[in-house]
């Protein structure tokens, strides 16, 4: 019986012909294509008066983005432990401290009342997540921010097609923060952008990107370099390359497809779990959320056991997340209540979901979980 992971990136031939004309160019770093890949993330997103910049990784999209806000030394940053470590290093990276914050039960976003509560006078910047897609307390993170002075660098890494109140996630942040790493919906391979609003935060990212060189990012998008150029401040080595780019490319042109038959397997998965005593479903029809994972609560500690009997059936299952504020790193950081966040990573549980997942295997899934209910 074939093994159903929880994660398999959809690549087709499409994406193999992108490659190929990518190769074909002759130019592998970053380059015309990386620029194509950045419009068109703008064009996906809808995006007004706001600039993109692609990266190399979701998290040095989250280093360079912290920067841009002016995150330093001395600054504390709020964000969930319930999350994957990459924000809680970016924050260290930028040289600030972490600070870690619940999060509410319906969504598994951040818990802005006990956000409020950890507010000091060097809190520089919230970090948000849109756990599995699903929007978090947007108006609540941006009233709490308003109120502080605050600035807000979304992760919008699960969440890319997203929507709220109409308009793409990521389209009205304050700074927005991508992933297109290899088990995203879309994937470069490896990847990741920042949004920003000004033309000075482009530019800025510009030089943080590209070890902190003035001129070469408009020379390297024409597939070219500088050879008349200064440094003119701290920068690393966190751009996008031309082949990833392609892959990118191949992949956003397919995006509402891979979202939409995710969709539907969301919506397969809460009809027959949803009836299922001593399970908890997400509280969502989908319908404005592009579903990186499927993750559903387990009730009764009776996770380990249905992790087990999936097992016995070839089919994986995973966890997100390990909560941040339990690792040996992390354990002296600054944290308020925890009471939701280690009650829900006890339960939590993700299912395999695919970009057009063979129908075979969802039907596996189902069974496999409804049996071990005897449902």
């Amino acid at each position: 019986m074939e093994k159903i992971p929880v994660f398999v990136p959809h690549i087709g031939v499409d994406t193999l012909k992108h490659l190929t004309d990518a190769f074909d160019v002759g130019w592998l770093g970053m380059g015309s294509f990386t620029k194509q890949f950045e419009d068109m993330i703008a064009a996906y997103l809808d995006l007004k008066n706001r600039h993109v910049v692609a990266t190399n990784t979701g998290t040095s999209a989250l280093h360079i983005g912290l920067l841009a806000a002016g995150v330093g030394p001395g600054d504390e940053v709020i964000t969930p432990s319930f999350n994957y470590v990459a924000d809680h290093q970016a924050i260290v990276a930028a040289g600030a401290d972490v600070v870690m914050c619940d999060i509410r039960e319906n969504d598994l976003g951040i818990d802005c009342q006990k956000a409020a509560d950890l507010v000091s006078d060097r809190t520089k910047a919230i970090i948000p997540l849109h756990f599995m897609g699903i929007p978090c307390d947007i108006d609540g993170v941006y009233e709490l921010a308003g109120a502080h002075g605050l600035r807000v660098v979304e992760d919008c890494c699960h969440a890319f097609g997203s929507t709220y109140q109409g308009r793409k996630i990521g389209s009205f942040s304050d700074i927005a923060c991508l992933s297109f790493d290899p088990v995203k919906i879309v994937t470069s391979i490896d990847g990741g952008a920042v949004v920003v609003k000004t033309e000075d935060e482009m530019r800025r990212l510009h030089h943080f990107r590209l070890l902190g060189v003035d001129k070469d990012t408009t020379e390297r998008y024409k597939n070219r370099r500088a050879w008349d150029y200064d440094v003119v401040g701290p920068g690393y080595r966190y751009h996008l390359t031309n082949i990833f780019a392609s892959v990118g490319i191949s992949q956003i042109k397919r995006a509402d497809e891979f979202i939409d038959s995710r969709r539907a397997v969301c919506r397969s998965y809460n009809a027959a779990f949803g009836v299922i005593d001593g399970v908890k479903v997400p509280a969502t029809d989908f319908s404005n959320v592009s579903p990186f994972i499927y993750s559903l609560r387990i009730l009764h500690g009776r996770r380990s056991a249905l992790i087990e009997h999936l097992q016995n059936r070839n089919i994986d299952a995973g966890i997100h997340f390990v909560p941040v504020h339990k690792h040996t790193f992390f354990r002296n950081a600054r944290r308020g209540d925890m009471s939701v966040t280690e009650r829900i990573v006890e339960e939590v549980l993700t299912l395999p979901l695919h970009s057009r997942m063979k129908p075979e295997f969802v039907e596996r899934v189902i069974e496999g979980v409804t049996t071990f209910f005897g449902a």
